[in-house]
């Protein structure tokens, strides 16, 4: 089985999707068949066993009708895409990537289309937004309707929106960390980074804003400093100037910056407790949080309306959630972990489990390929 995911950016890029694009295909690839990554960019680093081709341009929005001379050469079984709104052009619209796919799917019927939604729309919270949905909607519907698989990174969404896709197989595809884990012990992390082994480090990592509660790290970072409580704050992404206007000035804050995936690995590897607040709750598409459970952290984020039922079950054993709404209670929940080194540590050792068996590259790539394969086989079962 011959298996083509397309997406506009790759590594180096600094791009979620285009990580999660190349580690999946490389997953793919490892399982064994023939894995190609279509894209825009005209440079990418290397992956292994997989293919990468430009196979056409963006912008312009229309650059992407290209894909079908592309396709045209070597069809594959599998088609994939990779979609979020805004990364196939300006203000999320694109209107010529449903018309591309449906070329394709006429061209080639035995080709099986899949889209995998990393987002759905934008909401209604803002007349701009209110505006951007008049298209995001249609466009959404459309390239969901052209699928014979629609995937969403999130539980919730496969709920929400199996109504809206009768033709297809609604599906649940996680995404992974976007970090590997180099296997730092948190002592040598510490020695390398010059950090006293036995102080307590409040991690927080990725960006700030996009829906990343940074009034609620605020929060718990002023509620351990007013208690007194000897620690530092290490970040990692590339916002440290705003992170440290919101907090103490007193707070001693370790601003690491953008760092290659070892390092950010090792600096992981030195925290105690990941700060990890999110709008509308912790999900399996939140990779700034995911790479906390892969790394063994005691991770706290919220529960909200897209936290996916198997982050909720964990709750407690291997990641620590408060509502949403409530400020005062992540807080109080960052002050009960950073005095209680125990539970974190229990914590922590059922996150790496937890990540091992539902969130690790390899588990994520045979759930795809089991998804493709069970379709094809259904169908094989239909015409007979």
């Amino acid at each position: 089985m011959r298996i083509d995911l397309l997406f506009p950016v790759l590594p180096p890029a600094l791009d979620g999707i285009g990580d999660h694009t190349a580690h999946l295909a490389a997953a793919l690839a490892a399982e064994g068949g023939a894995v190609r990554v279509l894209t825009a960019q005209a440079r990418w680093t290397a992956i292994p066993g997989v293919e990468v081709v430009q196979a056409f341009r963006c912008p312009p929005r229309r650059g992407v009708g290209e894909l079908v001379r592309c396709v045209a050469m070597d069809p594959p079984d599998w088609f994939i895409v990779q979609f979020n709104q805004f990364s196939y052009g300006r203000w999320g619209l694109n209107p010529f990537l449903p018309i591309t796919l449906r070329k394709l799917r006429r061209r080639w019927p035995r080709m099986r289309l899949a889209v995998l939604f990393h987002e759905d729309f934008v909401p209604p919270t803002s007349w701009r937004n209110r505006v951007f949905r008049c298209w995001q909607i249609p466009q959404f519907r459309a390239l969901g309707r052209l699928a014979d698989v629609v995937a969403f990174s999130i539980q919730p969404w496969v709920a929400q929106y199996r109504s809206w896709f009768p033709q297809a197989r609604v599906v649940h595809w996680p995404v992974g960390s976007n970090i590997p884990d180099v296997g730092c012990d948190r002592s040598k992390a510490r020695e390398q980074l010059g950090i006293a082994p036995e102080g307590l480090v409040v991690g927080v990592f990725g960006t700030i804003g996009a829906g990343r509660l940074v009034d609620y790290i605020a929060a718990a970072i002023d509620r351990l400093w007013r208690e007194g409580l000897s620690f530092e704050v290490l970040y990692v992404g590339p916002h440290g100037k705003q992170l440290r206007a919101h907090l103490p000035s007193e707070v001693v804050l370790r601003d690491a910056g953008v760092l290659s995936d070892v390092d950010a690995s090792i600096h992981l590897a030195a925290m105690d407790l990941l700060l990890a607040p999110f709008v509308d709750g912790a999900s399996t598409r939140r990779g700034s949080m995911i790479v906390g459970l892969q790394h063994g952290l005691a991770v706290l984020s919220t529960d909200g309306p897209l936290t996916d039922p198997l982050l909720r079950a964990e709750h407690g054993r291997s990641l620590w959630l408060t509502p949403v709404a409530d400020r005062q209670a992540f807080a109080e929940a960052a002050w009960h972990l950073a005095t209680h080194p125990a539970l974190r540590q229990k914590l922590g050792h059922n996150a790496r489990r937890f990540y091992g068996t539902e969130l690790d590259w390899m588990v994520l790539a045979q759930r795809v390929r089991q998804t493709l394969v069970q379709v094809k086989s259904d169908e094989a079962v239909r015409m007979l």
